[in-house]
């Protein structure tokens, strides 16, 4: 079960989302910066053009065709050693590339930074004041009762001293100067469909009013990947325009202790059961991006040469249970409800956001809401649901906007509240025999899930129901008002392995997901929440190029728990795989339901690197490896598009040739770093020949010093 397992440590919080953006692929096809296929920069930046398209080009400006016959009009002036520059200059206002100003007015790009909201970010991952909210326990008789700060009835006091304490992923939470040790990189970098979180540690600390520095656990958790994505979770950051500001998703990750043998112990003491680990459950939302900022005015952080920088601010909320064997370790064996139609809000009195330059931006009057997990524990007598990212918030008490803020950004709003549906939630089975559906219980705005509720509960709702129910044998459905909300979904199809990479034309089907070994990618297959044996079930396999927008679709795949998949990689690229159980929830071809379909099913991403062709002739030692093959083939990429690492060491001949520094990135490259958050590319985006171009290059630097 995992995260709805007993007891429950809530916590919430302030994030910082330092993600880097020139590769996000934000005014994707009109200006294009990042070839996925190959994983490098396009050197120069290209203009796609739509078909049919009226654009004339003034004299010198080509317009070419690309591999697939699609026509682009490349940047030629933009190249690696002015395009830092150009990047952070509004498209229209840079003078080395005037004669495209013109195309840029016809693309309507004009005004629009290449490198987005934060150029230099460096994909860290900040925990600020993510203190504990709430502790959830059973207490017989009566059932869950969550504790808080104020209100402890039943709180075993090794449970009750974790109050004042807070969640971290800094590598010594009681230094002032220390770093964070989680990192964001997509798999997808363009579609950006699963976004992984490395965690070189999470612990919980508590600094007592004595000046004991007290860390109550703290370990390495599994790399873990977003699902569950609502994009209108915070109603008044779901305006179009700021997509995808107003989202929210989960992520899952088991932790193996560093030392927490006393605290395993505690827990088993108390439960009954011995856990081998802890288990993470956090959801960012209340994502505020200041998206267009003026570079110029951008201030450096007081000793950080790494380059002007705009992280986005999330509100994080979750909770730490027990781990126990069997359980996945990305995500938690449950069952699931959908909301399958749009439901009507009425947000009248929900403060719309207001740009600088005095646009009023909308607020929408009906949403999907997102999939609500939940469990039936007959031990304990209780349906667990977890509504937290179900339930729609929205934001009052707008700040001031910082003054690099652009004509087009809104303010941060400081509070956020729970949207009030009014009618209560009632809970009610239907059994597969018939008759009519059986209420169970209900839940509703004031207990439940106003927002000091959901962030002392972990947004999960726990309910009592008879002794020795049986609920396998039917299906659940929230009704509101005699209206159905959401229905049951039989089958919840997943995997601990989300995000792979795979190299072109491997052999074998194991791929990296969170370092070595390779593994095979395993699909876990749930009936109601219980493991679906073979020969399966059959499903329609869709194979989605989000770049391109082609998708493919198998039906009558057999699919089985524990069932290891085969993808295709004689293709280098990105490709995202649904195994969806009920045709009204395929992807549909040109993508109008995209939205739903991502909120609603749990995708596999696949990247394949390139073989890199252009590199065989110097790997065989046929020409001579030079400094500019190198740059031209890795570090170009990194300079053009991750450009916090050339800040950092500059992409020069001298600096790349110090053998102290080879000797730190070899370590870093190497497929023993790879699931580290330090791995050299943060991105994951480093083929295997290029893994073996810049060995080749640090050996012959390493020979050329030892013969001088």
């Amino acid at each position: 079960m995992s995260h709805f397992d007993l007891p429950r440590i809530n916590f919430h919080g302030t994030a910082l989302l330092d993600t880097a953006t020139a590769n996000n692929g934000n005014y994707e096809p009109n200006l294009t910066m990042f070839d996925q296929d190959n994983s490098e920069a396009f050197l120069p930046p290209r203009c796609y053009l739509k078909s049919g398209y009226t654009y004339q080009p003034p004299p010198g400006v080509q317009i070419l065709i690309d591999k697939n016959g699609r026509p682009y009009v490349p940047l030629t002036p933009i190249t690696a050693e002015n395009y830092q520059a150009w990047a952070t200059t509004p498209l229209g206002s840079f003078s080395d590339d005037q004669q495209y100003h013109t195309l840029y007015t016809y693309q309507q790009l004009t005004g629009q930074n290449p490198g987005y909201w934060n150029y230099y970010g460096d994909l860290s991952f900040s925990l600020l004041n993510a203190g504990v909210t709430g502790i959830s326990v059973y207490q017989p008789e009566v059932g869950v009762v969550t504790n808080t700060p104020s209100y402890q009835p039943h709180c075993p006091p090794f449970l009750q001293a974790m109050f004042g304490a807070e969640l971290s992923f800094n590598n010594n939470y009681f230094d002032r100067g220390s770093r964070t040790t989680a990192y964001l990189c997509d798999v997808d970098a363009i579609g950006q469909m699963c976004t992984q979180v490395f965690i070189g540690q999470a612990g919980l600390y508590k600094a007592t009013e004595g000046g004991n520095q007290v860390t109550i656990f703290s370990g390495t958790p599994v790399k873990s990947t977003t699902r569950w994505m609502n994009l209108t979770k915070v109603l008044n950051y779901a305006d179009h325009s700021l997509l995808p500001m107003g989202g929210s998703a989960s992520c899952y990750a088991k932790i193996a202790l560093n030392d927490g043998d006393e605290l395993l112990n505690q827990l088993a003491q108390l439960t009954g059961k011995t856990p081998n680990g802890l288990f993470l459950k956090f959801m960012i939302h209340e994502v505020h991006e200041i998206r267009e900022p003026d570079y110029a005015q951008l201030p450096d952080q007081p000793g950080n040469p790494s380059g002007p920088r705009n992280p986005a601010t999330a509100g994080i909320s979750g909770s730490i249970t027990p781990y126990y064997e069997g359980d996945m370790t990305t995500a938690s064996i449950s069952r699931l409800l959908k909301n399958d139609q749009a439901v009507s809000l009425n947000t009248s009195g929900i403060p719309k956001p207001v740009t600088r330059n005095g646009n009023s931006l909308q607020v929408p009057t009906s949403v999907n809401l997102a999939p609500i997990q939940f469990i039936h524990n007959p031990q304990l007598n209780i349906l667990s649901l977890d509504i937290m990212n179900a339930i729609n918030e929205y934001g009052y008490n707008p700040g001031a906007l910082p003054g690099y803020a652009g004509s087009g950004d809104i303010p941060a709003y400081q509070n956020f509240d729970s949207y009030n549906y009014v009618d209560s939630f009632s809970l009610m089975f239907q059994p597969d025999s018939g008759g009519p559906a059986v209420p169970i219980s209900s839940f509703d705005f004031a207990r439940n899930y106003n927002m000091q509720a959901l962030l002392n509960t972990g947004g999960i709702v726990d309910l009592n129901v008879s002794a020795g129910a049986d609920y396998s044998g039917g299906s659940f459905s929230l009704l509101q008002n005699g209206a159905t909300v959401f229905k049951e979904d039989d089958y919840l199809i997943t995997s601990d392995q989300m995000g792979n990479y795979a190299q072109q034309n491997q052999s074998g089907n194991n791929y990296m997901s969170d370092g070595l070994p390779r593994i095979p990618c395993t699909l876990r297959v749930f009936h109601r929440g219980v493991p679906v044996q073979g020969p399966g079930i059959p499903v329609i396999q869709q194979t989605i190029n989000m770049r391109t927008g082609q998708i493919t679709n198998v039906p009558n795949v057999m699919v089985y728990d524990g069932m290891p998949l085969t993808f295709a990689v004689d293709t280098d690229g990105c490709l995202t795989y649904g195994f969806i159980d009920a045709q009204s929830n395929v992807l549909e071809n040109h993508m109008p339901n995209l939205f739903t379909y991502v909120m609603n099913t749990s995708l596999i991403v696949v990247r394949t690197l390139s073989e890199e062709p252009q590199l065989a002739k110097y790997l065989s030692g046929q020409e001579p490896l030079t400094w500019e093959v190198v740059f031209d083939n890795v570090f170009s990429l990194y300079k053009a598009l991750y450009p916090v690492m050339d800040k950092a060491v500059p992409f020069t001949q001298a600096n790349w040739s110090d053998a102290s520094l080879l000797a730190k990135m070899l370590k870093l490259i190497a497929d023993e770093s790879w699931n580290k958050p330090l791995y050299m590319p943060v991105t994951r985006d480093l083929s295997a020949p290029q893994q073996q171009l810049l060995q080749m290059w640090a050996d012959q630097i390493t020979h050329q010093s030892s013969n001088e």
